[in-house]
């Protein structure tokens, strides 16, 4: 096996990734650097294509010239597209120094690689640290494991190429083949190619992985308010169902409806309502301890859920959210009350009955007057 053998392996791995995410390129890709990251595939399958080609003499030259701009070119945006899938900006003033060094070494180095993949392998060394940091800081819990696995890898690389470009520097050799006296070289050549199949799928699960959690949120959020929806709070009351029966602790729910609603909303019109409706439900919000939600409920109606609250302690919170809510706004609608229907877990309750009870409490709020809490 000789380099330019296993040049042309990595560029038929490299090109095939770069055409199936041409292919299947995306408008969504703008935003999680996946864009980027295509060119990068693509201006390396170039670079590994080139280097792959054997060259002699003046054509050398022009070899490591574009070889190493498109490599260089390769490395920096796939270093972009990771601070971009990590909402992170990057110095585009360091990437230009560093594409111009690897290049203008490239071309006077010519057929003796070997120079150039030392000053290469401590150039790149950074951007691969970097990398690995970048991933291993800015993972989130939904793409956490792979995050951490492709972090490693760059890691990796990142201490391999200085210390195989320190044992080409001491061993002066001016050309990289496979011969047996650089057998040594053959498991690095192979990390290589672990490192482009794992740094490519990763990049790749990682973008599909977040794609998926945003589009379950997004399934599970109400538009206007960026409160949880409907859908969001019968999945949580089943599970708060589930977990008190299994631990005997209570939670709560209230029912919680904006009085006159209809009135704001023929009076004033649909966009002052729904101007209202996201006022409200961020003083709603705001009231609420970190284990406690807030939902859309449908309308103008909404729904607290309270985390280890007995029926006392929903009380005393709802008329602490009442009288919040009465505070004058900003905006057209500068008062508003609302009405509060309290109940609490009982351990013979299922989805219906628990719902029912606070409806009930609820309606009894409406019926004595609005702008109170009722219990039930």
């Amino acid at each position: 096996m000789d380099l330019h053998t296993l040049f042309l392996g990595q560029t038929c791995l490299l090109a095939a990734t770069a055409a199936m995410l041409w292919v299947s390129r995306s408008d969504a890709d703008r935003g999680n650097g996946m864009r980027t990251w295509r060119h990068a595939i693509t201006s390396q399958a170039v670079a590994y294509l080139v280097l792959a080609l054997p060259a002699r003499g003046s054509s050398a030259a022009v070899t490591g010239l574009v070889a190493n701009l498109t490599g260089a070119v390769g490395v920096a945006l796939f270093f972009v597209a990771i601070r971009q899938f990590a909402g992170l900006g990057f110095n585009r003033g360091r990437l230009f120094a560093m594409v111009a060094a690897v290049t203008l070494v490239g071309a006077v180095t010519g057929e003796h690689v070997a120079w150039a993949a030392i000053f290469n392998g401590f150039a790149y060394a950074g951007y691969e640290l970097l990398n690995a940091i970048t991933l291993w800081r800015a993972a989130r819990p939904e793409t956490l494991r792979i995050q951490r696995v492709v972090a490693a890898v760059y890691l990796c690389m990142g201490v391999v190429l200085p210390v195989r470009a320190v044992a080409l520097l001491l061993i002066g050799q001016s050309r990289l083949s496979l011969d047996r006296d650089n057998a040594w070289q053959a498991p690095i050549y192979v990390f290589g190619f672990v490192y482009l199949v794992i740094t490519n799928l990763g990049f790749v699960l990682m973008c599909k992985t977040r794609a998926e959690a945003e589009t379950r949120l997004q399934a599970r959020t109400d538009d206007l308010t960026g409160l949880s929806n409907r859908r969001a709070l019968d999945e949580e009351i089943a599970r708060a169902l589930a977990g008190a029966q299994r631990t005997q602790r209570p939670f709560a729910v209230v029912m919680v409806d904006v009085d006159r609603f209809k009135f704001i909303n023929d009076t004033h019109g649909h966009a002052v309502g729904d101007a209202t409706l996201a006022a409200f439900s961020g003083r709603l919000a705001s009231v609420l301890r970190a284990p406690d939600r807030a939902y859309r409920y449908g309308g103008e109606e909404f729904c607290l859920l309270l985390a280890d609250t007995d029926l006392s302690g929903a009380h005393t919170l709802a008329e602490h959210a009442r009288a919040q809510i009465t505070l004058p706004f900003d905006g057209p609608m500068k008062a508003l009350t609302a009405s509060f229907g309290v109940t609490a877990w009982q351990p013979d309750d299922a989805f219906d009955t628990l719902l029912r009870r606070a409806d009930r409490a609820l309606y009894a709020a409406k019926s004595g007057g609005r702008n109170r809490v009722e219990v039930a």
